[in-house]
């Protein structure tokens, strides 16, 4: 039985930027908690009794957000220094690890419990999965059950085409094959060049229709996020998912529908509207008339009166004042939004929505997307923020202004 993983948290995450700036991105929420919570979860649930953490940019954060235990399973932490690739990141946790198979993980993505245990149950073995921009990740042959090749990032790709998840079941004797690897033309040691021999020998494919959402992009939160709140009532949503509940005060004349939880301390205003799912976190406050519709508001946040809040995601201590309209949008730590600030999400072309990234144009294959925006950011009062403009943290958008590209200062 596998009982112990390498979780790969060491990255510094530029292309989700600007929510990862100043934080790690394994604990970018998704859903009730920082996501390397959730893999934890999944962990657990898979019977793994240790976790061997990876970490390098803002390590502090991450240690102190989990320690040396969480839910029962025991965290340790290897500090990686330079990132030098995800090979190189074994390495360091190779001297932690007992004589035994193990689980590689990334630390970004959300990976549902369901497929962390079908990966257990083949050793070596390979988590793969669809995706609709299969481009974006290594391309795996499959053959009768088993990985055939392993292409890295090609320029094309079949849309049918299965892509690595970086989920691994390994031996512990490949990591032998570590000694001998040789550095990729950027200096990266990277983990998959040693998988030719492991193919060679069998490597397991281990397929998920639906069980991986990667976060490459700040706009995958919103995804992750609403797969995880579609989730609730199966075993899945059951077990990453803090049930639906009211634990909060609602005004009598407001409403609440579908699945939602409102966290003890939070306050429903008159008339107010919460529609599931939905997350209201621990002494937030939703304003007279406003309306929650398949978001998540942080602990504290302060919503005004007469709002929408429609399928966005609002970290810990936002406030948002009256009249504003913000949709398929993630909000960072502690910023605020003041009266009638709108957001548009949806690109007046009809194309899907675009957004810069490392200088480069990226198409987000969403039809909806608003905005993103970092911590303590202050936008003014009767702003508009365009499809897919992101916000650097700390900044200020003066009112009366139309935000149409990114505001980095």
């Amino acid at each position: 039985m596998v009982r112990q993983a390498v979780i790969l948290a060491a990255g510094k995450s530029t292309r989700t930027y600007p929510l990862t700036i100043n934080l790690p991105k394994p604990l970018l929420p998704i859903g009730c908690r920082p996501n390397l919570g959730n893999l934890l979860l999944g962990l657990k649930k898979a019977g793994i009794e240790k976790g061997i953490i990876v970490v390098s940019f803002h390590a502090d954060q991450v240690r102190q957000r989990f320690c040396h235990q969480f839910e029962g399973l025991f965290l340790d932490y290897v500090e990686q220094g330079d990132p030098l690739g995800t090979g190189h990141a074994l390495k360091m946790a190779r001297p932690k690890l007992e004589r035994a198979p193990f689980l590689v993980l990334n630390g970004d993505d959300l990976l549902l419990p369901k497929a962390i245990v079908e990966a257990t149950k083949a050793i070596p073995s390979l988590v793969v999965a669809p995706h609709p921009q299969p481009t974006r990740f290594g391309i795996v042959q499959v053959q009768n059950g088993f990985v055939k090749k392993l292409v890295e990032k090609p320029q094309t790709a079949p849309p049918e085409a299965l892509v690595s998840t970086g989920a691994y079941c390994l031996p512990y004797e490949c990591l032998s094959l570590l000694d001998s690897l040789q550095p990729a033309p950027d200096g990266e040691l990277r983990l998959t060049d040693i998988m030719g021999p492991i193919i060679e020998a069998g490597l397991k494919a281990v397929v998920t229709d639906d069980g991986w959402i990667p976060v490459t992009y700040p706009w995958d939160v919103l995804l992750a996020t609403a797969r995880l709140l579609s989730l609730w009532g199966t075993t899945d949503g059951d077990d990453l998912m803090l049930p639906p509940i009211v634990l909060g005060t609602i005004d009598p004349t407001a409403r609440v529908e579908g699945p939602v939880r409102i966290e003890e301390g939070a306050v429903i205003g008159k008339e107010a509207f919460v529609l599931g799912p939905s997350v209201i976190g621990r002494d937030a406050f939703v304003g007279e008339g406003t309306v929650v519709e398949g978001s998540v508001l942080g602990a504290r946040c302060r919503i005004g009166s007469r709002s929408v809040i429609r399928k966005s995601i609002l970290f810990d201590d936002v406030t948002v004042g009256s009249d504003c309209h913000i949709s398929t949008s993630v909000i960072g730590r502690s910023s605020r939004l003041e009266d009638a600030v709108r957001v548009k999400d949806r690109s007046p072309t009809g194309l899907t929505v675009r957004s810069v990234v490392r200088g480069m144009v990226v198409d987000s294959g969403l039809e909806e997307l608003g905005c993103l925006i970092a911590e303590e950011v202050v936008v003014g009062k009767g702003v508009v923020l365009y499809p897919g403009v992101k916000v650097w943290p700390g900044q200020k958008i003066r009112s009366w202004s139309e935000a149409i590209e990114d505001v980095q200062g």
